[in-house]
């Protein structure tokens, strides 16, 4: 059986020639030929950045809106073409896992790294996994040892997990304020004794759902994000006092933040608020 040659898919119609693009984009596909560059263009790179939109704000926003939003989590200039902006969302990623993990990304070019989104998603969970554990004690030290610093991206973000579990299990306070973090990866969970959390002025546009898990949380302090959503889960922090989510995205709260009998302060000046839970806003009397 010969291989398919490059005449072969060529010749093959849009419909199916578009996913084959998609699935395999670099950004030398676009010098190919007339044809790859327009489809890859017009179709394959606006798919691209919406789906990248869809992976941050996966919930109750129109596809506008959400690529809207992640312009603002990459500071992307409006004007830009969607190309354009896929290219710049990359540059910065690459850019970061650059510096996170050098040795790895010495020899590699931005012309051989793909423009997918498997490869975006990837870059997001490890990237976020190394910047939380730098801000855990003693884990920038850790990834600054010899045998740590030559492991690829991936094998260093699954050292999270370990490192959590061997030495983490104490932490009771914990601030990853102006990290850089756009995803909170969820081990964070493992943190199963901490009291204060502050992750201020980050770009996140979401929370897993394993924050429920830390039952011991009294303090979680979460303005300066990009939130247009909580898990309701949140709900399960039965022993939280403060909530702390002013300048976010926020368009509703779920009804379960309702159920946290010991929360006292609840703060949530300028977000675009326009569903809360009567329980909830006659209780700590918001007024819309």
């Amino acid at each position: 059986m010969h291989p398919i040659s490059s005449t072969s898919i060529e010749s093959l119609p849009n419909e199916l020639l578009f996913p084959i693009l998609e699935a395999c984009v670099v950004p030398s596909l676009f010098s190919v030929c007339k044809r790859w560059h327009h489809l890859l263009d017009s179709e394959a790179m606006p798919s691209l950045y919406n789906k990248i939109a869809q992976l941050h704000f996966p919930k109750g926003k129109a596809t506008t809106q959400r690529t809207l939003m992640l312009a603002k989590v990459y500071q992307l200039d409006h004007g830009l073409t969607s190309t354009e902006k896929v290219y710049q969302v990359f540059k910065q990623v690459f850019t970061l896992a650059k510096s996170i993990s050098p040795l790895e990304f010495k020899e590699k070019t931005e012309e051989k790294r793909g423009l997918t989104l498997a490869n975006y998603s990837f870059y997001l969970l490890n990237i976020n996994r190394l910047l939380l554990l730098e801000r855990l004690p003693g884990g920038e030290e850790y990834l600054s040892r010899e045998e740590i610093k030559h492991l690829p991206l991936e094998k260093k973000g699954e050292l999270l997990r370990d490192w959590i579990a061997e030495n983490c299990g104490n932490i009771v306070d914990l601030d990853l304020s102006r990290v850089g973090l756009t995803y909170l990866p969820p081990e964070i969970c493992q943190l199963s004794q901490l009291r204060t959390l502050f992750i201020n002025k980050n770009q996140l546009t979401s929370l897993p759902a394993e924050i429920g898990q830390l039952s011991e949380l009294r303090e979680l302090h979460l303005s300066q994000n990009q939130l247009t959503a909580l898990p309701a889960k949140i709900g399960r922090l039965s022993r939280l006092k403060e909530l702390c989510l002013n300048q976010n995205q926020l368009t509703s709260l779920p009804a379960e933040i309702g159920q946290l009998s010991r929360l006292t302060k609840l703060e949530l000046a300028e977000n675009p608020l326009k569903d809360i839970a009567e329980k909830i806003r006659q209780r700590f009397s918001i007024v819309e």
